[in-house]
């Protein structure tokens, strides 16, 4: 197991790759979790993504964005941000609740310490892609993220 590194004190910031839209985190995330689900894949071009679970309160962006509106596999519809002139996937708001936001974790100016404490949708993890021992797998979409945010609680306290 990869021991993993401290998690620094707040605020977090972050940009697109072209440095247009620029976000702000100024608490500590509830939870760092990865998804392996197919949109995810997709939405990424990547084997899963990394996510900041956080209040909405906590987080804010400057510049343009543009959303996709999309049904999830949960049957969940979120907002999918991505900047307006160079296309990065930057964060997310499920319709359902805006009080979380769930940003890109490859975004983060200094994404050395985003380390997932919990795996979403693991049926569908591509070949290759590790997890830590401590981190929680759960099969499909869990019907409440509490056990996301208890599992970053085990790893890095309250």
């Amino acid at each position: 197991m990869t021991a993993r590194p401290p998690i620094p004190s707040p605020p977090y910031t972050g940009s697109c790759l072209c440095g247009q839209v620029r976000w702000t985190l100024k608490a500590r995330p509830l939870a760092v979790n990865a998804c392996h689900c197919t949109d995810c894949k997709k939405t990424t071009g990547a084997t899963n993504v990394v996510m900041l679970i956080a209040r909405s309160e906590d987080f804010s962006s400057t510049g343009e964005t543009q959303f996709y509106r999309k049904r999830a596999d949960s049957g969940r519809e979120l907002d999918i941000q991505r900047c307006a002139k160079c296309g990065t996937r930057m964060f997310h708001h499920n319709l359902a609740s805006n009080a979380l936001v769930f940003i890109a974790a490859g975004t983060l100016d200094d994404p050395s310490w985003a380390i997932p404490t919990s795996h979403i949708w693991v049926e569908k993890i591509s070949p290759g892609v590790t997890m830590e021992e401590d981190a929680i797998q759960v099969v499909g979409q869990p019907t409440d993220r509490k056990i996301l945010m208890d599992a970053f609680a085990k790893v890095y306290g309250s």
